[in-house]
């Protein structure tokens, strides 16, 4: 790294030692994970590099190349493969299109399911070459966190990998623009006149000049900006959001779909059954193991619970109506433009409330009939099975029984539609109608005590962001074998403005009589209302008898690990839990005079054997409550008020 500028080649080119000398070597992850950003690199066009393309030229389809009993998992993948029935590269992805769910499945089981890490690097390549960019980068993130020796590996963040799916088409275009000589230092060497040659060689002494001018010294290391017009950036425009989003979306509708499978392919229909084979007990082991149906549905239960609540606060504090239903202008995909719907506001909320009548209707029929279940696990698989039909079915009424390309088929692009937004508040409203009241335990001893001793300042601020561009780059970056980052001196960033907090502490008091595992959970509501709540804080704790004073620390939230830092990378780095909610966005955005709220804290008895899994602890808050307190609170905010061209200066 020189200065503020990107350079990536061996740290031996860049300092006096040589090659030979104290190098360190890569490490298996490190090697691992520049095959991944390689990978990545250029998604939209072409693999280059030749070691890439040979890995991938043929189609594995040897049984013994992958996990004991998968095989006809795969079968139909393979097939689909041969009639061309697999989404092509340059084609349009919309996960409405009727296949597309089963597709998305089987991409991701044909990379996760290769039997060691040279298999999956060749599957990998295939998928790479001769599929859709998004369907592989989608079905990749999938697979890259589900298998043993990919865990460690991390991906970029989506609006560096795709950025066309993020960012408004007149940014895209400006950044195709940028003659990528800006960015590629080029040696030029420095013409000298008949007598100055002739004096060289005479008198090199009097007339010693370098041949060449250093190239550091021609480029500058200050990034190429385009700037976002971001001044007060909406929630449903944050990037990294709608990258968390997709994820979010894609890991359902695949879990879904996969569920289907398992239960159609379980022998007579009954479980219970001895199994006849090794093929039909993995099949149900796979369908058991993979209850993480239960927690995706859970999971998006509580995601679309706090991104509404965020929507109603920001509307709050800004004054605005960020959630109003209005005719979208909307990004041009793959060349094709997305068309207004010929409906007005009216009718399409019309629609969204006919459908939502009609999942609850499915929820309360479940409901009558599964009265031992836990009634929210039950409305999360519901909505998690009924989620790709009800948008689907969305779609084809408001454009007229085409599926045309809408942000609602774009999962990583569906904040930013109105339609969507309004289908997830409609949804939250639903949800809330079955949300129960934790209940509250008589004791014959002493009762659970619990105190908000304090709360540091509360203020959230707006931070400038840049962001890689260089998968918009053109071509020409790649006419050699070498990764083409290895030539960059300058990076090429869309930069703008996103929401951020500052460092804030949460100190609670509590008493109990005796030895207990409690969870405590920290919402953030408006005065004088229950609901909606914003899910703040959430830990699980092994507390002994008596008092104990709990601090918990909130951090500042860092920015995204680039493609520039993970090329450096010479070891895991530290990322996010998969589940949580965006930390940048874990305070609403509060307003210079102060946003009043009301902080509520809630002690529920714990009785999971996994008393440190704050990852799946979150999902079920439905407990036993112990103790509860109120507190007072006010969220600030500081102002960054910079114009465009101040924006690309900075």
């Amino acid at each position: 790294m020189l200065g503020n500028g990107w350079s990536l080649r061996p740290r031996w080119w860049l300092g006096a030692s040589s090659p030979s000398l104290n190098v360190l070597r890569p490490t298996q992850w490190a090697l691992r994970q520049r095959f991944l950003l390689d990978l990545l690199l250029q998604v939209h066009k072409p693999l280059l590099q030749q070691e890439l393309i040979d890995m991938g030229r043929e189609l594995n389809e040897n049984p013994s190349d992958y996990e004991t009993g998968s095989w006809p998992l795969l079968l139909d993948f393979f097939e689909r493969v041969h009639q061309g029935r697999i989404l092509r590269p340059y084609s349009i992805y919309s996960l409405l299109q009727e296949e597309l769910p089963q597709q998305l499945l089987d991409v991701y089981r044909f990379l996760v399911l290769a039997k060691d890490w040279r298999i999956f690097q060749c599957n990998a390549c295939y998928a790479r070459s001769r599929f859709n960019p998004v369907l592989f980068v989608h079905a990749l993130q999938l697979a890259i966190a589900e298998r043993a020796d990919t865990k460690d590996l991390m991906m970029p963040v989506m609006h560096e990998v795709l950025p066309q799916l993020y960012f408004d088409k007149e940014l895209i275009r400006e950044a195709k623009s940028v003659n990528w000589q800006q960015l590629v230092p080029v040696r030029i060497g420095q013409k000298r006149s008949w007598r100055e040659t002739l004096g060289s060689i005479l008198y090199p002494k009097i007339f010693r000049q370098p041949l060449e001018v250093p190239l550091e010294d021609l480029m500058p290391v200050d990034p190429v900006v385009i700037a976002v017009n971001s001044i007060g950036m909406p929630l449903s425009l944050d990037v990294a959001l709608n990258g968390y989003w997709s994820r979010l979306i894609s890991r359902l509708i695949c879990g879904s779909k996969a569920k289907e499978d398992y239960e159609t392919a379980i022998i007579d229909g009954d479980r219970m059954l001895q199994f006849r084979n090794a093929q039909d007990e993995w099949i149900y082991r796979q369908q058991v193991e993979g209850a993480a149906m239960l927690e995706a549905g859970q999971l998006l239960l509580h995601n679309i619970g706090q991104f509404v609540v965020l929507l109603q606060l920001e509307e709050l504090a800004t004054g605005t109506r960020s959630v109003e239903l209005v005719t979208p202008t909307l990004m041009t995909t793959g060349g094709v433009p997305y068309k207004a719907t010929a409906l007005n506001a009216e009718d399409v909320r019309q629609l969204i409330r006919k459908s939502i009548e009609e999942l609850q209707s499915r929820i309360d029929k479940q409901l009558k009939s599964n009265v031992e279940i836990q009634p929210m696990w039950l409305v999360g698989q519901v909505i998690a099975a009924e989620y790709w039909g009800l948008c689907r079915h969305l779609s084809l009424a408001i454009n007229g029984n085409h599926v045309e390309p809408s942000f609602l088929g774009m999962t990583t692009s569906n904040l930013r539609d109105p339609i969507y937004r309004s289908l997830l508040i409609q949804l939250a409203q639903l949800i809330s109608q079955y949300d129960p009241a934790p209940k509250s335990q008589s004791f014959d001893r002493q009762r659970p005590l619990a105190q908000i001793v304090r709360v540091s300042k509360l203020e959230t601020y707006e931070e400038l962001m840049d962001t890689d561009l260089i998968n918009l780059m053109d071509q020409q970056l790649l006419q050699s074998q070498r990764n083409n980052l290895q030539l960059l001196r300058r990076r090429l960033v869309a930069r703008q403005l996103r929401l951020n907090h500052k460092p804030f502490r949460i100190t609670y008091e509590l008493s109990v009589p005796e030895t207990m595992a409690v969870q405590i959970r920290s919402y953030l509501a408006v005065p004088g209302r229950a609901q909606p709540r914003l899910l703040l804080d959430n830990f699980v704790r092994e507390l002994a008898t008596g008092e104990h004073q709990l601090e918990r620390y909130f951090p500042a939230a860092s920015s995204d690990h680039t493609l520039s830092k993970l090329y450096e990378a010479q070891a895991p780095l530290d990322a996010s839990k998969s589940c949580s909610f965006p930390q940048h966005l874990q305070l609403p955005r509060g307003t210079a005079e102060g946003l009043p709220l009301q902080l509520h804290v809630q002690v529920l008895q714990w009785n999971d054997t996994q008393a440190g899994a704050e990852c799946a602890s979150f999902i079920d808050g439905s407990g036993t409550q112990l103790a509860s307190d109120t507190l007072d609170v006010v969220i600030y905010h500081q102002e960054l008020l910079i114009s465009k061209d101040e924006l690309e200066y900075k």
